[in-house]
């Protein structure tokens, strides 16, 4: 009698998650070219259901909240979600001046969103191209603030142009050499509409000449601010990018993540604000895996953990220098 009541309830866990994983290619509009890779993205997603609950548990564990769950990516293993994340980039050690800024003080919330200087988020798929999203996008803003002008630009000129022929963007990059290879050799940043974004064409930079005909903003260099003034950038200068550790991101789905593991920095992305009234306060992040993973493309980062530092969101901090109108 034993053996039937837990067969039945195996039964029932299995039947629970097909119900799951039905509702989950209804809501993310997944489409799969065979009845063997409905299959396999089945016991991929199953598997990562288990993942979900261990993650939660080590979250809740640590003093955090439950904010792991079902996204657009709950269909990847961990390997194809790690296609994502750089790798093999040229090293760049992170600043080692002390913490010096400060996350208290009276409530405040800022959110360069509802100013009008941040685009649509936009989605990178299987690459590890979020170096160029996270310079473009901070480009983007930064000219909005200065000139008024929110244009989308071209994250493909950036990831394709930016290292010599030859050089892979989808290992991975920084937003720092962006700026210079991307943007400034090449008189100017193109719009998204005039040069858009394509994995297969990716490795090839397609500027006439190396130069962009019809830029929307030309780009003089970058500052990268020392760790601890993230909130002081955020408060009265603009939207930076910023570089991550987020391999343990794939499954975030809402909530404060207080605890990033014990990554390096593999992933950047556009810090865009934070919330200093709430419990715990803070970061508001702009993420580049599209709507479907999330708080709608963004991730709210504890400013508590690590003096501010969660992450290593400090570590590799930068903004653009806009120098001439378009």
């Amino acid at each position: 009698m034993k053996t039937l009541f837990f067969a039945a309830l195996l039964v029932l866990a299995a039947a629970n998650d097909f119900g799951l994983f039905n509702d989950f290619v209804i809501k993310y509009e997944k489409r799969y070219d065979s009845i063997e890779e409905f299959s396999r993205r089945f016991a991929i997603f199953k598997a990562n259901l288990v993942r979900i609950a261990e993650q939660n548990a080590h979250h809740i564990a640590l003093g955090g909240e439950a904010i792991f769950g079902v996204n657009g990516l709950s269909d990847l293993t961990h390997e194809e979600f790690a296609t994502r994340l750089m790798k093999n980039l040229p090293y760049r050690a992170p600043s080692d001046a002390p913490f010096n800024g400060t996350i208290t003080g009276p409530a405040t919330i800022v959110d360069w969103r509802t100013k009008g200087v941040v685009t649509p988020v936009k989605n990178q798929g299987q690459c590890g191209s979020c170096w160029a999203f996270s310079a473009t996008e901070a480009l983007e803003s930064y000219q909005a603030i200065k000139y008024g002008n929110l244009v989308e630009g071209s994250c493909e000129q950036v990831a394709a142009c930016t290292y010599p022929a030859g050089y892979d963007p989808c290992n991975g990059g920084w937003p720092h050499t962006a700026y210079i290879g991307g943007v400034e050799d090449r008189k100017g940043l193109e719009t998204n509409a005039m040069y858009p974004y394509s994995i297969p064409t990716i490795g090839t930079c397609k500027l006439t000449n190396g130069v962009a005909a019809s830029p929307f903003t030309d780009d003089s260099g970058y500052s990268s601010p020392v760790k601890g003034q993230l909130q002081n950038i955020l408060t009265s200068n603009g939207p930076p990018s910023v570089c991550v550790s987020a391999e343990t991101w794939q499954n975030y789905n809402g909530g404060v993540m207080s605890n990033c593991g014990t990554g390096s920095v593999d992933h950047c992305v556009q810090a865009v604000g934070y919330n200093n009234g709430a419990s715990p306060p803070y970061w508001i992040v702009r993420n580049s895996w599209g709507t479907s993973w999330g708080i709608q493309g963004y991730i709210y980062l504890d400013m508590t953990t690590d003096n501010g530092d969660i992450c290593y969101i400090q570590d590799y901090m930068t903004t653009p220098t806009i120098s001439i109108a378009p």
